[in-house]
């Protein structure tokens, strides 16, 4: 039976108390209250009984004990079956965790995701430069929809990411490899990631959609490379011819199953640390593979080939966001006043 009492205090005050039957526990739980007066009590009792007769109670309770590595583990579960960039939400998921531990995340506060904030601008990455705006909107956003999977599934109620304000982001990147410094990257780089980079550099394809490349979409005899729609960022299949350095480069693998990179026979996943040391072995500074597809448009830009054509081979949708890829360096600018 539900009851209020009032307790004595060694102040002489006292405090209010409810007595309750916890569907959780099974037993008769007793706990202060904050009350002033015995109808406050009251009330808060009601509220109580209220939350058990339709099921609130026992689910907050049950809120209570979820943990952070709970619900990101659920997210990753989901994005590996649902979305292609699942391999950066499980990079970013273990940054996430090593960070929050495995709190209850009735704890994890927006104080908390601002302490992570500021932890993360004095972060130093790969590159040797403190981890930028975009990097972290995009481990904010992962542990937004980490926590709003959540809410869908009745883990918790609450979303601490949903008071944190983003970054502005500017984070078009000039980066563009040199003739040179591809020549020394293919002479550093390892045996099975060489195609990778002929392919980046000379057609401007994704990391994921060479990745996932099989050889029945290989063709060369006419020279292409026909991508499927779910490869593509894009959502749309995609035809891309190929130059003589790549034939003559998918003519030189071995042939031992489906994907046309492979290590050991076993298709490729996270390379990064392979690329890192080739990059330092090559020389090369402030490099990411994907700024092999900023090489590609720009070069065939400088080459004269026509906007629409490079765009109709990388797939992008937008002329802004094409020209973000385009890099117009000083020689651009001098050819222009010598012209």
């Amino acid at each position: 039976m539900a009851t209020i009492y009032k307790r004595a205090g060694k102040d002489g005050k006292g405090a209010w108390c409810v007595r309750y039957h916890d569907p959780v526990t099974g037993k008769d739980t007793r706990k202060a209250t904050k009350a002033k007066t015995k109808r406050e009590a009251e009330i808060i009792l009601a509220n109580i009984v209220r939350d058990i007769d339709n099921g609130k109670y026992e689910t907050a309770q049950r809120q209570r004990e979820v943990t952070f590595f709970e619900i990101a583990e659920d997210f990753l579960a989901y994005s590996k079956a649902h979305k292609k960039s699942w391999e950066r939400d499980q990079r970013t998921i273990k940054i996430l965790k090593a960070y929050f531990g495995n709190a209850p995340i009735i704890k994890i506060l927006p104080k908390n995701i601002e302490q992570y904030i500021a932890h993360r601008k004095k972060t130093i990455s790969h590159l040797k430069t403190n981890i930028g705006p975009a990097t972290i909107n995009r481990e904010l956003a992962c542990m937004k929809s980490i926590f709003n999977r959540a809410i869908d599934n009745e883990l918790t109620d609450r979303n601490p990411v949903n008071k944190i304000k983003f970054f502005r982001e500017n984070n078009k990147r000039d980066r563009v490899l040199t003739a040179e410094e591809y020549d020394r990257l293919l002479n550093a780089v390892a045996p099975h990631l060489k195609p990778m980079i002929i392919l980046a550099y000379n057609t401007g394809m994704r990391k994921g959609e060479i990745l996932t490349l099989t050889w029945n979409q290989v063709n060369l005899e006419d020279g292409w490379i026909n991508l499927n729609a779910e490869q593509t960022k894009t959502s749309e299949a995609r035809k891309i011819p190929l130059s003589y350095q790549v034939i003559e480069c998918l003519k030189n693998i071995d042939r031992n199953g489906d994907r046309v990179i492979q290590y050991r026979g076993k298709p490729v996943g996270d390379f990064r640390q392979t690329f890192q040391k080739a990059l330092k072995k090559a020389g090369i500074e402030n490099f990411r593979f994907h700024d092999l597809r900023h090489t590609f448009v720009t070069n065939m830009r400088k080459a004269n080939k026509q906007d629409r054509a490079i765009m109709k081979i990388t797939g992008h949708k937008t002329m802004s966001v094409f020209m973000r890829y385009d890099t117009v360096d000083e020689e651009d600018l001098k050819k222009v006043v010598a012209a």
